[in-house]
């Protein structure tokens, strides 16, 4: 009896532990789960046209491959790595940031869909001295352990391109379109892992589509995670008085196999 009582207590304070930003905890994918690929995008979406595909794939089976999920004997959420190693366990620190540069991003108009074409993908900077003083002393063998260190570092800042694939250029110009004239100059944004954090806009004058891709001061460790709103998703954000589920992926959005090659 005590010890069931012990059990249901530890089960209460790692869910305590979590924020609403995830969902119920979810079981990892079976082999029947139907995966987002490259070819469910384009590029040179319209507006429009990438805000109804957002809910055609909010609304659809497709998850991203390789998904986080929720390990019952590691008592966390796991990314499955893109490389070889263990998996990675995921802390509330990430979900919590994750879900607090969503909301802010919509609600500021930087962003105006959770999902590859728009706001989907992330890199991470660390700062210089950090990255010299920590995280360059791990090998590749490490790197389960670094990405575990790196998902809840306070210091460490989720880099985000939006309007990934939304027409903003015409002729390699900025399309003289209000929305899309702010889109395009809003696209950079970054927050720390530590919620709530404020997002701050970064600008490349020199690119054309406005794309940074370094940061004076911090190391850019361009393989951070893609992310994705899926109505089963693991964790939540809110918008509009509405809550949305995402998933999680260190992995790239894979080809169709079916269509014999890449697709991109």
């Amino acid at each position: 009896m005590k010890k069931d009582i012990c059990l249901l207590f530890t089960l209460f304070l790692t869910a305590a532990a979590w924020p609403a930003a995830a969902a119920a905890p979810c079981p990892p994918p079976d082999a029947s789960e139907a995966k987002i690929y490259q070819s469910d995008f384009k590029w040179n979406y319209t507006l429009p046209e990438m805000k109804a595909r957002f809910e055609e794939m909010y609304a659809s089976p497709k998850r991203l491959d390789k998904r986080a999920y929720w390990d019952a004997a590691a008592k966390s959420y796991v990314l499955p790595p893109s490389y070889d190693g263990a998996p990675v366990k995921i802390g509330p620190e990430l979900a919590g940031a994750l879900r607090s540069h969503i909301e802010q991003a919509l609600k500021l108009g930087y962003a105006d869909a959770v999902f590859f074409p728009d706001m989907g993908h992330s890199h991470l900077l660390v700062p210089d001295a950090l990255w010299k003083a920590k995280y360059d002393k791990y090998e590749p063998a490490q790197y389960s352990e670094m990405y575990e260190a790196m998902l809840a570092d306070p210091a460490v800042h989720i880099f985000y391109h939006t309007a990934e694939q939304l027409k903003t250029l015409e002729g390699g110009q900025p399309i003289n379109d209000e929305q899309l004239l702010f889109r395009r100059a809003n696209r950079n944004i970054a927050g720390a892992i530590k919620p709530p954090s404020e997002l701050r806009v970064l600008q490349n004058p020199e690119s054309a589509a406005n794309t940074v891709s370094d940061v004076p001061g911090y190391r850019w460790w361009g393989a951070g995670f893609n992310f994705s709103a899926q109505k089963d998703g693991c964790f939540a954000y809110e918008h509009k008085g509405r809550t949305y589920r995402f998933d999680i992926s260190l992995h790239d959005l894979p080809p169709d196999p079916s269509a014999g090659g890449g697709d991109w």
